[in-house]
């Protein structure tokens, strides 16, 4: 079944991008909005394109400005941050053309071949087996490593695709305290109540020392790695993950970051998908030093911080907030 209103809602330069230069000669049939573009716009392309026996699915991806809190790269600097992570077989998207500097769609544009998978976060909230959950986590725990064996020149934020980050070498956050008096700044008027927000700034105050044992490694951070942005499937009756997804908080950093980020809600899931993890990515060449989770928990805190003063919706928002009081009650 076609959609040819939907289809319709491209721009003329967009669609000339398309059916010109990025699949010449094809021919659209649908166009769905995706779900999960918060910063971004994006959409499900089904085409033929010349050719093709049948029908193939792409994503389009339209950069938006940004002017946040938390750095996004460029549509340039996630296409190298693809092409390096694809080379450690790190299995992510293929990109299939891209206008990184808007000058024929008007606006920073990728286009990427559509992966089939079930996004982890599904898999884990229909409760798998134990057997199922362990086999998960060493899957993801297994790429994490991979993705941490991307070495950079030095630590912090890409300056441009040739992924050298700034010279001074910094966290692109900043100093832990310092980024959550930022974001406590500027959620007046949000659901963050008085009591949060003094547990989140004396957590970050106490607990900045911790990050001191990792401010100087330069590994590639993912920096959303978590089940939304992971899909998976079953190949010879054994899960493993198809693609890794979203790569526009990617810097140069600790590992950790990322371990904190997919272990946020590890109280949610199975226990032995963190078992099945922690395994897997110790097999896989990943470091975890003795106090690991007090430090992959204080890094996280720059994403809490921003969770919690700018939600996407309540529910998430009740979420993060049960990890703060977890995380406080723990130290």
């Amino acid at each position: 079944m076609t959609r040819p209103a939907q289809v319709g809602l491209l721009d003329p330069a967009t669609h000339a991008w398309l059916t010109r230069h990025a699949l010449p000669g094809i021919r659209l049939y649908e166009m769905d909005p995706l779900p999960g573009g918060f910063t971004n716009d994006m959409a499900l392309l089904t085409a033929r394109p010349s050719g093709a026996p049948d029908a193939e699915r792409y994503v389009l991806r339209r950069y938006r400005p940004h002017s946040g809190r938390v750095p996004r790269n460029t549509c340039a600097v996630e296409i190298a941050v693809l092409g390096r992570v694809a080379a450690r077989t790190v299995p992510v998207t293929a990109v299939v053309a891209a206008d990184p500097y808007g000058r024929a769609t008007g606006r920073p544009t990728l286009l990427y071949r559509f992966v089939d998978g079930i996004p982890l976060s599904q898999v884990l909230a229909d409760g798998p087996a134990k057997g199922e959950a362990r086999e998960l986590g060493r899957a993801v725990g297994a790429v994490l490593a991979r993705i941490g064996r991307v070495r950079l020149p030095r630590p912090g934020a890409f300056a441009d695709s040739s992924l050298v980050p700034a010279p001074d070498g910094t966290s692109p956050l900043g100093d832990l305290p310092g980024f959550v008096e930022r974001c406590l700044a500027g959620a007046s008027g949000g659901p963050l109540d008085g009591t949060d927000a003094t547990v989140l700034r004396e957590l970050a105050r106490r607990e900045a020392r911790t990050l001191a044992a990792v401010s100087g490694e330069r590994s590639l951070v993912h920096c959303d790695f978590n089940p939304k942005n992971l899909l998976v499937e079953r190949r010879a009756g054994r899960w493993e993950v198809a693609a890794v997804l979203d790569w526009e908080l990617a810097f140069s950093g600790s590992p950790l970051f990322d371990v904190g980020n997919i272990l946020r809600f590890a109280h949610e899931y199975p226990p032995a998908f963190t078992t099945g993890f922690v395994e897997g990515f110790r097999a896989g060449g990943g470091r975890l030093p003795r106090d690991w989770r007090r430090i992959s928990r204080t890094l996280d805190l720059f994403a809490l911080a921003d969770i919690l003063t700018a939600p996407p919706d309540p529910a998430y928002f009740a979420h993060a907030r049960t990890v703060l009081h977890r995380t406080a009650a723990d130290r």
